[in-house]
């Protein structure tokens, strides 16, 4: 039952690069990093949202516990893939992936993968109501 969504997973990957794609390639210059992170967090959480909103309709979430095990699955792909590709791809050092956590200095990047985490037990929960 989890293999459709363990697949629908790369489809989060791929918008996610885009986003970030689109912001290096377009409004980087203009803000500056911090508050391009900023502004790409927030469109990334939309771009989830309304993914996680057809996504579901495709192949509604059928209970709790499989909310739950959608969402704590994607959770740790994204952070495997974060730090993965993070160290292995970008040389990256643990300070530089960490800091990206860092709310208080900022950094809006943990909400991505909290979402991430609980969004498919909100859409559950919404479609029961």
């Amino acid at each position: 039952m989890l293999i459709k969504y363990f697949f629908s997973w790369f489809g989060l990957m791929v918008i996610a690069v885009l986003n970030g794609g689109f912001r290096d390639a377009v409004y980087k210059t203009w803000f500056g990093d911090p508050a391009a992170h900023q502004i790409s967090t927030a469109i990334l959480l939309l771009m989830i949202t309304i993914y996680l909103f057809f996504l579901t309709r495709v192949w509604p979430i059928k209970s709790a516990r499989l909310a739950w095990s959608v969402g704590w699955m994607w959770f740790i792909m994204t952070e495997i893939f974060e730090f993965g590709m993070g160290r292995l791809i970008l040389n990256k050092s643990w300070d530089e992936l960490f800091y990206m956590y860092n709310i208080f200095h900022g950094q809006l990047w943990l909400l991505i993968p909290l979402w991430v985490l609980i969004g498919p037990y909100v859409f559950y929960r919404a479609k029961e109501k």
